[in-house]
């Protein structure tokens, strides 16, 4: 992969100014003049390089879109044919919750609420979109019943990760893990 162009890297030290904002300060105070401020440039730069807020707030969730995929692509393709084990122990990984770390502006915006419509929808769509990729990676694995194991293991994993966050360690991974495989199990026979 080449080094970004600079058009790539100025949209880039944008959005992580505008990142840094709403984890300090909520969405709501996210102004551009304030991203233009913390990115060192003026605002009209901001403009050059974003139509505006939305496309701001939509480039912002693509980048979270995009750790997900990418996190789960890289674990598929060192895998033959992962199976349900696997990829539970995978979601439930120190290097899964490294993800969620990164996109720790994603889990802000959901707690700080009040948002319009609009970016609820928007919100949502980076949820299903997350669903979607676990679907199709256990129907890959030929995994039964694809579509509710993904909803219950997307479930799991964004509720792992909050109680990580509340200081629930690396050690209970393994038998996280285990647990959604025995609850799928169960699942299936009911």
């Amino acid at each position: 992969m080449g080094r970004p162009s600079k058009t790539e890297e100025k949209r880039n030290h944008i959005l992580n100014a505008f990142e840094r904002i709403i984890l300090r300060d909520g969405y709501a105070k996210a102004s551009q003049r304030k991203i233009a401020e913390e990115a060192n440039v003026n605002q009209p730069m901001i403009h050059h390089y974003f139509s505006g807020s939305e496309e701001l707030l939509d480039a912002l969730l693509q980048r979270v879109t995009e750790r997900y995929r990418e996190a789960l692509s890289n674990f598929i393709s060192t895998q033959q044919k992962p199976s349900l084990e696997e990829l539970m122990g995978f979601v439930c990984s120190e290097k899964f919750h490294e993800i969620s770390l990164q996109n720790s502006v994603f889990f802000a915006l959901i707690s700080q609420g009040g948002h319009s419509e609009n970016v609820f929808k928007k919100m949502s769509d980076v949820y299903h979109e997350f669903l979607d990729t676990i679907t199709s990676q256990l129907e890959q694995a030929g995994i039964q019943n694809p579509d509710r194991i993904a909803y219950m293991t997307m479930c799991f994993a964004i509720g792992h990760d909050w109680a990580k966050k509340l200081g629930f360690g690396e050690s209970r991974n393994k038998s996280m893990a285990q647990n959604l495989v025995n609850l799928s199990t169960m699942s299936l026979t009911q």
